[in-house]
């Protein structure tokens, strides 16, 4: 019996764990660059995005392409 409620227990703190989580929500999800020429210099572009969900957003181990 206590194991049963021990499981109740840890089922539902992971249930309730579930719904407060960061979301990452773009403003565009799409973007064409179209033609580019290296020669015209660097491009920039903007990415605009939120954080709709309940938690703190960490955005950590970015990587350029």
């Amino acid at each position: 019996m206590k194991k049963l409620l021990l499981f109740i227990l840890i089922f539902f703190i992971f249930i309730i764990s579930l719904y407060s989580l960061p979301i990452i929500t773009f403003e565009n999800e799409v973007h064409d660059f179209g033609d580019i020429k290296e020669e015209s210099g660097p491009y920039e572009r903007d990415f605009i995005f939120y954080n709709t969900g309940d938690e703190p957003l960490k955005i950590t181990k970015v990587k350029a392409s």
